[in-house]
């Protein structure tokens, strides 16, 4: 069977005690959905450069990884000693080492003028990488504005990752917008948050959050503020997974309410005006 291919944006590679890996966000995933974070890739093959283009190949996937779309801040977790030791590969005869040794000299405040010749073809290369970056953002922006725009007073969600969250869009009265997910890493139980306070330039709030369980598959919402009267939910993922007790095949949408949501949690900031710490002006006064 024909190996996956795909286009990997803000990558970058590494290598621990002679195993390589590749980290980046994924155009489209066969099995991992659109623009999906992946965070380790499963052991190399073979890696090739061609045409300023770095081919990563695993045993299921060949991953396209153009040297304009490198990471800007490489190693931004390697200790200084480590990227110092990557840096020492620029004499390796394998292309994969001198991109990885030119990343760790990035990552070191390498100098404009360098004698690196990796170094200087990434840098020339990624200003109108990060150009063309922006560009497909602000488009995948608006593709979700616009089916999110379709549904009133809706969340829309392309779910491709369950326990780190993907991008959410919300359309509720007139308003519009992305919301990222956050992580809550709980001692028994990790959380997906989606949260947006008013303020006074944007009066539009909101609050969503689920717990992810199982193995990735399962979605089950445990806050889902009052201005929310429909979460729009499309799988993304190559298997099914569950939303709130209902089976969302692969590649397709279902349109759920908050019948099908359980109130899980009490939260102090949510902006549905549940919040267990609302005093009252009498009962402030009684505090006095």
């Amino acid at each position: 069977m024909e190996k996956a291919k795909v286009t990997m944006r803000n990558w970058e590679p590494y290598v621990y005690d002679g195993e390589y890996n590749l980290s980046g966000t994924a155009d489209v995933h066969p099995r991992l959905g659109r623009n999906v974070y992946v965070a380790t890739t499963s052991t190399l093959v073979k890696a090739s450069l061609e045409e300023d283009v770095l081919i990563y190949e695993t045993r299921n996937t060949v991953y396209h990884c153009p040297l304009k779309y490198m990471m800007v801040s490489p190693y931004g977790n390697v200790v200084q000693e480590y990227r110092e030791e990557l840096a020492r590969l620029d004499t390796s005869e394998n292309a994969l080492d001198r991109i990885i040794a030119a990343a760790a000299k990035m990552s070191l405040g390498e100098p404009e003028d360098t004698a690196d010749e990796m170094v200087r073809k990434i840098r020339a290369l990624q200003e109108t990488g990060q150009q063309e970056i922006a560009q497909m953002e602000e488009q995948e922006k608006q593709r979700l504005l616009e089916i999110a725009g379709k549904y009133e007073d809706c969340v829309y969600i392309e779910v491709s990752s369950v326990h780190s969250g993907s991008k959410l869009a919300y359309h509720l009265g007139d308003a519009v917008g992305i919301v990222k997910p956050g992580v809550h890493i709980g001692m028994f139980q990790d959380s997906v948050l989606y949260m947006k306070y008013a303020t006074e330039e944007d009066p539009c709030a909101l609050d969503f959050r689920y717990f992810p369980k199982g193995f990735g598959d399962v979605m089950e919402t445990y806050s889902w503020s009052d201005n929310i009267k429909q979460a729009v939910i499309k799988n993304q993922k190559g298997h099914s997974l569950i939303f709130n007790h209902e089976e969302i095949a692969p590649g397709e949408t279902k349109v759920f309410t908050p019948d099908t949501h359980k109130q899980g949690l009490f939260s102090p900031d949510c902006c549905n005006g549940k919040s267990l710490f609302t005093m009252g002006e009498e009962d402030a006064e009684k505090e006095d």
